[in-house]
């Protein structure tokens, strides 16, 4: 198992937080209580990793523009 310790901005945080208590409050008394960090790692675990390339390609595009075509790992 690796561990990760990442920071996120407020606002991202918040989200998560606010989902694990409204799951929380769904399900009940569940055994663990649902935790926003575990939601976090249940996000990141369902990307392969052309997936991760495609979200930061995307992302840095947005932020520095390119003209390049764009990565999609469908046309590989």
């Amino acid at each position: 198992m690796i561990t990760l310790n990442i920071q996120l901005p407020e606002p991202v945080a918040a989200e998560y937080y606010q989902a694990a208590d409204e799951l929380n409050k769904r399900f009940g008394d569940t055994k663990p209580r649902i935790e926003a960090k575990s939601l976090m790692a249940f996000t990141l675990s369902r990307y392969e990793s052309a997936d991760i390339c495609a979200q930061f390609d995307l992302a840095l595009r947005i932020v520095r523009g390119s003209d390049e075509p764009p990565f999609n790992p469908a046309l590989n």
